[in-house]
């Protein structure tokens, strides 16, 4: 239950940040559709009257997330991972397809993406799992069931195939894990082998990487077995690289290529991320204005509504805005993170801590690709970015960690 004196020990400075990116969001969606829908001679405002529709349904969301003691999760922990896993499932034999990748159910009257809520709900399943074990998981064959929970998600959301959503859950999963203070080698198992991904095409570099890590968990006196295992599972991927090559669609190996080098195709998947990288720098430090972007007014930004939204504001507001932007953003992660450990419950703080872990990673993932510091994976900018899933997600979220605030000391009965 909830009450007016509860709210009044809610954190205010998540309320106003929260409040003031949906203001940004609304202003930069405004920006990047209008001009299209004028030259289509159809609504100008079209995504703005979607993006309305999903924030009453957002704010509903929200509403419950603050309303509900995060305790009642715990319980229902086992039935949240079902029906994850039963609306993944679904996306695969019922689910509509856009632009090549099929992620959502409609159901009539609304469309949703089970990829998105997913995150959310991996947190609470996560939590419920690791409630005290913090400081306990110090071996592999501990870490094995973890393992296998995050992967089913995970497998099935990368077959969809949405690799951004997938990663995502990965790094929600990595930073409750470490959250939950579990032993340092367990990392070096779980983080090294994405390394020897990334250099085994240059075999001289990976040769030399081997050679460091050998030495690394010699020195540390690493027990044998997870000694082999971290060699045998970095040297297996390393040689099973041409194979997870072959996984990945086409257009997901030309956005890691054109990441590598932007002008091998400056007219199809580098496209992104130039005109983006234009954009930005364009805006120098206080922007050319609000409705005044260039490349965003005239169209040369793809999907600039959705996940390509902050060069729409770094373009028209400027370093300045962007600054700004970032700022609101890390002050929502600090007090995540703040009550977390303030929190006197170890569900709720893992709860806490996975949401800080999520929002983090999508502003440190669209920034990045959008600035070409990281390839396209398609994440979006959370309370900005065009999208009802990941408003309504995002929104619940805030709530969800509302009531953690607002129950942090078990003062108000």
């Amino acid at each position: 239950m909830i009450s007016f004196r509860m709210l009044r020990h809610s954190d205010r400075s998540l309320w106003f940040c929260a409040g003031a990116l949906l203001v940004i969001g609304f202003l930069a969606l405004f920006s990047a559709t209008y001009m299209t829908g004028i030259k289509s001679g159809g609504d100008p405002f079209f995504f703005v009257r979607r993006q309305f529709s999903s924030l009453f349904i957002a704010i509903l969301a929200m509403g419950f997330g603050a309303y509900l003691d995060v305790t009642y999760y715990k319980k229902l922990s086992p039935w949240i991972y079902g029906v994850m896993i039963f609306s993944l499932l679904a996306v695969m034999f019922i689910g509509s397809s856009a632009a090549g990748a099929q992620r959502w159910i409609s159901l009539g009257f609304f469309k949703f993406q089970p990829s998105e809520f997913s995150k959310l709900m991996s947190i609470m399943v996560i939590a419920a799992y690791l409630e005290n074990k913090r400081g306990k998981i110090k071996e592999v064959l501990q870490l094995l069931p973890f393992l296998a929970m995050v992967a089913i998600p995970c497998l099935l959301i990368f077959k969809q195939p949405d690799l951004g959503t997938a990663l995502v859950v990965i790094a929600i999963s990595l930073g409750m894990l470490g959250f939950a203070e579990a032993s340092p080698v367990l990392f070096v198992l779980l983080l090294t082998p994405f390394v020897s991904i990334v250099l085994s095409p240059f075999l001289w570099a990976w040769i030399i990487y081997l050679a460091i890590l050998f030495l690394t968990l010699y020195l540390f006196r690493v027990r044998i077995f997870e000694f082999i295992l971290a060699m045998g599972i970095n040297i297996g991927v390393g040689l099973a690289f041409p194979l997870i090559w072959g996984m990945l669609r086409d257009y997901q190996r030309m956005r890691i290529l054109s990441f590598l080098n932007p002008g091998l195709d400056p007219y199809g998947v580098g496209y992104h991320t130039l005109q983006s990288k234009i954009a930005i720098g364009s805006g120098f430090l206080f922007g050319k204005g609000f409705l005044h972007g260039t490349q965003t007014q005239l169209q040369f930004i793809p999907v600039q509504q959705s996940d390509f939204i902050f060069a729409v504001i770094g373009e028209e507001w400027g370093f300045i805005g962007g600054l700004v932007l970032l700022a609101l953003f890390l002050v929502i992660v600090y007090r995540a993170f703040a009550l977390a450990f303030e929190t006197r419950d170890s569900f709720s703080s893992f709860v806490a801590a996975g949401i800080g872990v999520m929002i983090l990673f999508h502003v440190f993932v669209n920034i990045g690709m959008t600035t070409g510091m990281l390839p396209v994976v398609g994440i979006p900018l959370p309370l900005v970015s065009f999208g009802g899933s990941s408003l309504v997600v995002t929104l619940m979220s805030i709530g969800i960690l509302q009531s953690i605030a607002m129950r942090r000391h078990k003062l108000i009965f």
